[in-house]
């Protein structure tokens, strides 16, 4: 949710109420976006009208009902993408100069600057500014700029409706997409045997199509005698180093321990093959194992495991 399209635009809580509530409308029939549209926890607190806050503007039309759906989204439930904000280390996002880091617009831009897929929705604030796409945010100062992110924006109900993905309802749905979506992995026949027996969860599906495309670009870039490009160099950064680190090798103790379960079958090489590294992912404690480093003259990276944490003690 781009927070710079509300700046007090609507004349009252009606007008403001009539731009708002197709997208709670949206967000009831699509489940899917319920997870996938971000706003701040800020959000609540921006300008509706003049005089009245989101917040404000909302309970103004003593419509119980109303006002309990459309706070419990944003001021309680969200999502929020500052409880999972993406690190960057020179942390400063404008648009036309506005300061826009703490913001849906600087959130979008680090996820894509980042290698993930992310893009905005903005309400008409009456200029036309919104109403385009995409929206460029510029990284760093205005006056020493270090980049910027096209962030692709949605402005209309059909189109955000339009370009959410239909998201998978099984596993097997889930791996057949994975696997036209990112041709630079090579995902093992065998997932779907650790996933089968576990209830399948989109918020755990979320997350393994943002690592998996994190992995399928580490790929892409990557350089003939097996080094990364430069923008490759930054995503293995990005990702792989740190306390919050994506994806880590497990430690000495653990593959003493369970070298065995973290062995798993190359159909390709017919042969076994250790995979200590892996991607975290939060929700019921899933990782994805894959090789690492790559054989000498790979460039694709093999995925063998999905599945619930192997090395818990």
């Amino acid at each position: 949710m781009n927070d710079l399209s509300v700046a007090g635009q609507y004349a009252n809580p009606t007008a403001f109420r009539l731009a708002l509530e197709p997208v709670l409308k949206l967000r009831a029939r699509r489940p899917d976006l319920q997870k996938t549209l971000y706003c701040s926890r800020v959000f609540s607190n921006l300008p509706a009208t003049p005089t009245l806050s989101v917040q404000q503007a909302i309970r103004e039309t003593r419509d119980q009902l109303y006002i309990r759906l459309v706070l419990g989204w944003l001021a309680k439930a969200g999502p929020f993408w500052d409880g999972d904000r993406f690190s960057n280390p020179d942390d400063y996002f404008h648009f036309d100069l506005s300061d826009v880091t703490d913001q849906g617009l600087g959130e979008a831009a680090r996820r894509i600057l980042g290698g993930l897929e992310a893009g905005s929705f903005s309400f008409s604030d009456g200029s036309g500014k919104f109403e385009r796409t995409p929206l460029n945010v510029v990284h760093g100062l205005p006056e020493s700029p270090l980049g910027s992110a096209d962030v692709p924006n949605l402005w209309t109900i059909e189109h955000l409706e339009r370009s959410a993905d239909s998201m998978p309802s099984t596993w097997r749905q889930m791996l057949e997409t994975l696997a036209a979506k990112y041709d630079q992995l090579v995902l093992s026949p065998d997932i779907l045997s650790h996933l089968e027996g576990y209830p399948f969860h989109t918020g755990i599906v979320h997350r393994i199509f943002a690592l998996l495309r994190v992995l399928h670009l580490l790929a892409v870039e990557t350089k003939d005698d097996q080094s990364f490009t430069s923008a490759g160099l930054e995503l293995w950064q990005q990702h792989s180093v740190g306390d919050k680190a994506w994806f880590t090798d497990e430690s000495e103790r653990n593959k003493q321990i369970f070298k065995n379960e973290m062995t798993f079958w190359d159909p390709q090489a017919n042969a076994t093959c250790l995979c200590p590294w892996h991607g975290k992912i939060k929700p019921n404690q899933f990782r994805i194992h894959f090789e690492w480093p790559r054989p000498k003259g790979q460039k694709q990276i093999k995925v063998f495991y999905i599945g619930p944490k192997i090395t818990k003690s």
